[in-house]
């Protein structure tokens, strides 16, 4: 059975970590689950034939937007509980933050056999719902500016198996990165070297450097492998 403990509606790799912790008044109040966001934007040095050692790439600025963001926990009978945000969330790449707020979602105590976390990105208009800007630098030590859109309603599921306890009075952190280095692991320097530039900056979408696009977009995936601690 499936209960929908708390729905919002309005009109979202990675890894995840979940830590634990109890408040003074633990035998009264229901847990909560704060989403936070950790974004890696340190450069990280690209693949080359040559012994040259430049070639960096890094994303330091830019946006994630997510359309839904469900929590949900099963317990050993097959019950579960789900917490599901429908609405957009922002997530501003450089700080991790998102608007609106995530910090306090409410979700009942219990021992579960599996909690799960779906985030769905936004695929409604034209806006890409991952649009990463940073710099390449090539082999020469030149400044290349980087622009990275994603358009398309990705959806991440990240989950644990095993015995996990939400006591009462807890805060719950579920904190899930965000690492483009992994996404751009199989391109290399040379890609981006002869790459084609729109005004200047290497543009890289389904319309733009596509090679380049095809290898960060299936790297996307990667963002489902997930590690979650108490």
């Amino acid at each position: 059975m499936k209960n929908y403990f708390k729905s919002i509606p309005a009109y979202f790799v990675a890894s995840m970590l979940i830590f634990s912790a109890c408040s003074e008044d633990a035998e009264t109040t229901q847990p909560t689950v704060q989403m936070q966001f950790n974004t890696v934007n340190t450069a990280t040095s690209v693949p080359s034939n040559s012994r040259v050692a430049a070639n960096s790439l890094e994303f330091t600025s830019g946006s994630i937007t997510l359309t839904e963001i469900e929590f949900e926990a099963e317990t050993d009978e097959g019950d579960s509980v789900e917490v599901n945000i429908q609405q957009n969330v922002v997530i501003d790449f450089a700080t991790g933050a998102t608007s609106p707020d995530l910090s306090s979602l409410v979700f009942p105590a219990g021992t579960y056999a599996e909690a799960r976390v779906e985030l769905e990105l936004l695929d409604e208009n034209e806006i890409p719902s991952v649009l990463l800007e940073g710099t390449f630098i090539d082999s020469n030590n030149e400044s290349h500016p980087v622009r990275f859109e994603f358009n398309s309603g990705e959806t991440f599921e990240v989950e644990k198996e095993g015995s996990i306890t939400f006591s009462a009075g807890a805060n719950v952190v579920a904190e899930v990165t965000f690492d483009p280095t992994v996404w751009f692991a199989g391109v290399t320097s040379g890609m981006l070297e002869r790459a084609t530039k729109i005004e200047g900056v290497i543009v890289i979408s389904e319309t733009s450097n596509e090679e380049i696009f095809d290898i960060a977009a299936d790297g996307l995936d990667l963002a489902a492998e997930v590690e979650i601690k108490f």
